[in-house]
């Protein structure tokens, strides 16, 4: 495979790219490596510069190992979920100018049928990003119909939440629900025969995932423990392409950013040890991609950049229930345990 070839586009690619080249330290944390698109492109473009590059798939060791095999001293890769990112670093704290985060699901894992991510595919219900403690064909038959609900309900956001869950439990009595149409063609019956915009089944799939792979409660582990271990003058750069996730983003940086500033008189103030630390935002509204770019690259059109400096060296630490979304957080929780 030739290191120009890549099944996935990088969102916002030139974006981040901007963000980092003026970065005062030589190395770059690549959270969600993916393919490699911006590891690549950014050992392209600064000899400077070398990549720690992390992603909890084993299934991209081989596009790491091409990277690997071009930029040997300037290339480290580690299959591993980010939310260990604390462990990970640890050789190279003093060393990092910027940490890159890519919160969406590629067209690599979305586009291999054999995963179970699509529901445009007949392939037994996976949807397992690597390290999983379940898949969607164990969440699916084994979850209960109040639990089933609320998933649908606050991960898809799906008016129809009752009826497709009703469904699901009244089919899986009769038979097993195995594969990625199996669960289509449940969700296309409890709909019935109506006109929908997007596809019906994109809602319903997506909170099985985000369930499954823990996405939510991963964002919000890396994110913390980013902040209370990265140095003075450090970047940190966050892609998102769903509602919730930038929820949680932009609640991060929006209550990190004025320590003086309260976000709530009903939850406990930040904590952290100097008032001189904090985050500073690079760009005070998210970005989002260009025209130029959603033509190149339609998959694109949700996503949301946002990008903040830290200023000071210690530690900056985020309760949790300060982002009031311990609904979708227990949810996680209860099935990766």
């Amino acid at each position: 495979m030739s290191l120009d070839i890549s099944p996935h586009y990088p969102v916002m690619l030139n974006e981040v790219i901007d963000l980092i080249q003026n970065s005062k330290k030589n190395t770059i944390v690549d959270c969600t490596f993916g393919c490699g698109g911006y590891s690549k492109k950014i050992l392209e473009l600064f000899p400077q510069f070398k990549i720690i590059a992390i992603d909890r798939d084993p299934s991209v060791q081989k596009f790491a190992e091409i990277i690997q095999n071009k930029f040997k001293k300037r290339f480290f890769f580690i299959n591993d979920k980010f939310s260990n990112i604390e462990t990970i670093i640890q050789p190279y704290q003093d060393d990092i100018g910027f940490f890159i985060f890519d919160f969406g699901i590629s067209s690599y894992q979305l586009d291999n049928y054999e995963r179970g991510f699509s529901f445009n595919s007949e392939s037994k219900l996976d949807m397992r990003m690597g390290k999983n403690a379940i898949s969607a064909f164990e969440l699916i038959n084994e979850a209960s119909l109040e639990d089933l609900t609320n998933i649908i309900k606050l991960f898809g956001e799906d008016s129809d939440c009752k009826k497709i869950a009703n469904t699901i439990v009244r089919e899986r009595k009769n038979k097993q629900i195995i594969s990625t149409k199996n669960l289509r063609d449940i969700i296309l019956k409890a709909k019935g025969n109506r006109y929908f915009k997007k596809d019906p089944c994109t809602k319903t799939f997506q909170a099985i995932r985000m369930i499954v792979n823990q996405e939510l409660t991963e964002i919000f582990n890396t994110l913390k423990k980013t902040l209370e271990i990265c140095k003075n003058d450090t970047g940190i750069a966050v892609v998102t392409f769903h509602s919730l996730e930038d929820k949680i983003v932009k609640k991060i940086f929006n209550i990190s950013h004025d320590t003086k500033k309260n976000p709530s008189r009903y939850i406990p103030r930040i904590i952290q040890v100097d008032q001189k630390t904090y985050l500073e935002k690079i760009n005070k509204k998210a970005e989002k991609p260009t025209s130029s770019e959603l033509e190149i690259n339609s998959r694109s059109r949700s996503a949301k950049l946002r990008s903040v400096i830290k200023k000071g060296s210690d530690a900056i630490i985020i309760n949790r229930n300060i982002l009031n979304m311990e609904k979708w957080f227990a949810l996680e929780e209860k099935y990766n345990v």
